[in-house]
Order: structure tokens, then sequence, then C-alpha cells
């Protein structure tokens, strides 16, 4: 059976990548009247990227297409903006986790591929 550590560790880093867009986005639109705060399922669309599915909507930089839905957290405020900013700067820093993460099991992986390499001369 193939070791597809890879693979799934790359597939974690694009929809994490992809999330990191937007959470930033909510970000950036906090004070934009009628801003709809947005977000992913990461553990979702982890899943459909492994498999190789695809949805219609949001579109990465790798070409995978993303489902990306309306957040329903807060209260809207009286301009009709949905982003509460503690809310989503929680949201980048368990993004920034599973992103750090995902990128350490990837150097060691690496790591472990090149010592088998090296061990092979």
């Amino acid at each position: 059976m193939p070791d597809n550590t890879i693979k799934v560790l790359e597939k974690m880093l694009d929809v994490a990548a992809f999330r990191q867009k937007v959470l930033a986005s909510n970000i950036a639109n906090a004070d934009t009247p009628g801003y709809k705060a947005k977000d992913i399922f990461f553990q979702k669309e982890l899943d459909r990227a492994i498999k190789a599915s695809s949805v219609e909507r949001g579109v990465s930089s790798t070409g995978q297409n993303y489902e990306v839905y309306e957040t329903v957290t807060t209260v809207p405020n009286r301009d009709g903006n949905t982003v509460n900013l503690d809310i989503e700067m929680a949201k980048v820093a368990e993004n920034t986790l599973i992103y750090n993460a995902a990128t350490q099991l990837m150097t060691m992986k690496m790591r472990m591929i090149k010592d088998v390499i090296k061990g092979g001369r």
C-alpha cells in the first residue's frame, strides 16, 4: 500500500492556505456595511481535496474548488456586517496551528525520505 502522507499534508496546506485567505478577507471587511463573514468547513474540504472531488464555489490558487459559506456566529451590526473580530482572530489562530503542524510534519517526512536515500548509498 503506497504512503500518501505527503499528498495528505499537501492538501492540508492547500485547504489551510485557502481558509486563511477567507478569514483575512473577513477581518479586512470588518467595517464594511453589509459584509457577511465567510468560512469553509476545514475537515469537509480536506476530505474532498483528498478524494479529488470538487464543488462549485471558491477556487484556490491550485485550482481546487472549496465551498465557502456565510457564518452565522453573531448577530449582525446595525449596518448588517456579521464580522466579529474576536471570533475571526480565534479562527485565524486555530488555522495557523493547523498550517504550522502540517508544515512541521511535511518537514519531518522529507527529512525521513532524505535519510533513507542517504542510507542507501
